[in-house]
């Protein structure tokens, strides 16, 4: 049993970023989203490491797929 927990967990911190949750998911757009946000904001970080490429994108995305959806509201 321990091979295989050991081999789960394993496979486990491949599914996952530094945040711990798995890229792409709701948790991790909105984890990274509010870190981005308090960093923007001058907050002080305690998190250290760098933000995901995908988290970029994945927010700047999220902001031009809301402004379209604006633009075509009479």
């Amino acid at each position: 049993m321990s091979n295989l927990l050991r081999r789960v967990r394993k496979l486990e911190t491949r599914r996952t970023d530094n945040s711990g949750l798995a890229p792409q998911s709701e948790a991790w757009l909105d984890y990274w989203e509010r870190r981005i946000e308090r960093l923007l904001g001058g907050e002080s970080q305690r998190e250290t490491g760098r933000i995901p490429l995908e988290a970029v994108d994945a927010i700047v995305a999220a902001g031009t797929a809301e402004r379209e959806r604006e633009s075509l509201q009479p």
